[in-house]
């Protein structure tokens, strides 16, 4: 009885392990499968990654003479921004970029005169890397002219916001009154300008002397320059 029982013992036995060696290696295969799967889309992102690292490189390199031209801009690195590094000091409640508004003016536009030609030679300076390198044809600038208002009248929030969009419009406006325009047809595809007012908001403002009340107040009437760069797609070469 012990030796029919064996007979069936050791055929079914061996079926089972061939049974279960195959399960093993089907589970092998598609395990193999998944990871290089998985290897294949992580290696993926780290060469998109790495093409991203060296556009970002690329731009840091070409908005370098705005971060050495201590004259007329001032980088901030913590916020990644520009301002002018000149006092630009409106009468009060006044808006225009004109002799009546501007205190100081002939000084004063002089250097928002230059200041605009210089951020216009950057601009095209990117717009020809951008033609002659493929790896920034997916590139485009977010170009953000803000106004920042100081709270010295006493006056509503809503209306600092509206009179600091104003202001960082007529900085716009006389900049493309000089033939300075970043909305022209040549920038289509490159340059993406907004305007804007921040009132009394916004990071990085100079905190109040408590020993003078407008004496670091008065530094927030300012612009802020921004140029922020746009990657789109870049896992082609």
């Amino acid at each position: 009885m012990k030796a029919k029982e064996d007979k069936f013992f050791w055929p079914s036995f061996s079926d089972l392990m061939t049974s279960m060696f195959f399960i093993m290696l089907v589970l092998y295969v598609l395990t193999f499968i998944e990871l290089k799967k998985k290897e294949d889309e992580l290696q993926q992102q780290v060469e998109s990654l790495d093409r991203k690292l060296r556009v970002y490189t690329l731009v840091e390199q070409n908005l370098k003479p705005l971060q050495e031209d201590s004259t007329l801009f001032r980088y901030e690195s913590q916020y990644k921004r520009f301002s002018l590094a000149f006092d630009v000091k409106f009468v009060t409640e006044k808006v225009k970029i004109s002799p009546t508004d501007l205190e100081n003016y002939t000084s004063t536009v002089g250097k928002i005169n230059e200041a605009g030609i210089s951020l216009r030679r950057i601009i095209d300076k990117l717009a020809k890397e951008k033609q002659t390198d493929p790896q920034l044809k997916d590139v485009y600038y977010l170009l953000i002219i803000s106004g920042y208002a100081s709270n010295l009248l006493g006056d509503t929030e809503y209306a600092e916001y509206i009179r600091s969009y104003n202001r960082a419009w007529h900085l716009w406006n006389h900049w493309r009154n000089l033939g300075i325009n970043f909305e022209d047809k040549h920038y289509d595809g490159l340059v993406d300008l907004q305007i804007s007012g921040n009132g009394w908001g916004g990071v990085g403002r100079f905190q109040r002397d408590p020993q003078n009340h407008f004496l670091n107040e008065e530094k927030n009437q300012r612009f802020i320059i921004q140029i922020v760069p746009k990657i789109g797609n870049t896992t082609e070469e």
